[in-house]
């Protein structure tokens, strides 16, 4: 499951109102609008082809003006049941 942290730009005065159509989107964490227009946010989805359609899907949205990756990380499921190896 790829989680991603993302910085949104877009113009200050915008900022507020962005950041609540991107936290209405599933799988999009807003965590703070910065003073400059940024909005930091975390963007988790099932698979990474799901997450770079989200992520483009914000980059499109009105306003925007860019969607920055800032953090990335991707962790499989195990399995039910599954124990770590050795154990």
């Amino acid at each position: 499951m790829p989680i991603s942290g993302i910085v949104v730009s877009c113009r200050p005065e915008e900022a507020g109102g962005i950041a609540e159509k991107i936290a209405g989107n599933r799988g999009v964490e807003v965590h703070g609008v910065l003073a400059d227009g940024k909005i930091v946010a975390v963007v988790e989805a099932d698979s990474i082809d799901a997450e770079v359609a989200l992520v483009n899907g914000l980059q499109q949205m009105e306003g925007v003006i860019s969607v920055q990756l800032a953090y990335h990380n991707f962790e499989d499921a195990a399995p039910e049941g599954a124990h770590p190896a050795g154990l």
